[in-house]
C-alpha cells in the first residue's frame, strides 16, 4: 500500500498569477487562499475591484452600509454571495481567522459595528469566491500557473489594485517583468 504523499496547507498565503495565465479570469489577480486541505481550496481575489457601490447593492435590505467599503469581485463563482475581509484588530461572532491578521465574514452585523465606530482597521466586500477541487491547485503551482507567497497585509489592504501582483511577487524577491509567459526550457 502506497503511503500518501505529504500534504502543507497553503491557507492564509496569496497566489500570485503568473504571466502565464493569459486571457483567464485570473490573469494579472492575487488571490487570498481562505482555506486548503486535501480535498481542495477555496479563495478570493482581492486585486480586482467592481465599479460597484456596496451601498447601492444592499439599500434594498434596509441595511446601513457606509459608503467607502470597497466592493471586489472576488472569484468566479457564486458572484451573488458577499464576504467581507477584514483585519483582525476586531472579531465578531461570525468571523473565522484566516491567519493572525486577517479574517472573514459572510455577517452583515460587521456593517452595524462600523456604523457605531466599532468596525475593523481594514476591511473589503468581495462578491463570489475561487475553488479548487483535491489536488486541482496542487497541478496548477506546478504548471506554473500560480506564484504561492505569504500573506502581506499591506499589498491586500492598501497596495493599488493594478500594483498588487508585483507588489506581493516583490516581496519574496521576484519580478513578474521577468518571467517567460510561456513555460518551460528553449
Amino acid at each position: 500500500m502506497r503511503e500518501a504523499a505529504p500534504f502543507t496547507s497553503l491557507r492564509g498565503h496569496l497566489l500570485v498569477s503568473l504571466p502565464s495565465l493569459q486571457q483567464d479570469y485570473f490573469s494579472r489577480s492575487v488571490t487570498l487562499l481562505v482555506e486548503h486541505n486535501r480535498d481542495g481550496a477555496f479563495g478570493l481575489v482581492v486585486s480586482n475591484p467592481l465599479e460597484a457601490d456596496l451601498a447601492v447593492l444592499l439599500a434594498d435590505h434596509d441595511i446601513d452600509c457606509p459608503d467607502d467599503i470597497t466592493l471586489l469581485e472576488s472569484g468566479p463563482v457564486e458572484q451573488d454571495r458577499l464576504f467581507f475581509l477584514h483585519s483582525s484588530d476586531r472579531t465578531f461572532e461570525n468571523s473565522v481567522a484566516v491567519n493572525e491578521a486577517v479574517q472573514i465574514s459572510t455577517s452583515l452585523d460587521l456593517l452595524d459595528a462600523i456604523a457605531r465606530g466599532e468596525g475593523p482597521a481594514d476591511l473589503v466586500a468581495g462578491l463570489g469566491y475561487a475553488g479548487w477541487s483535491g489536488g486541482q491547485l496542487e497541478s496548477e503551482i506546478q504548471a506554473d500557473v500560480w506564484l504561492v507567497t505569504p500573506y502581506i497585509h499591506e499589498v491586500v489592504f492598501r497596495t493599488p489594485f493594478e500594483k498588487m501582483p508585483e507588489a506581493a511577487a516583490r516581496a519574496i524577491g521576484i519580478d513578474l517583468n521577468l518571467i517567460s509567459p510561456v513555460p518551460g526550457h528553449d
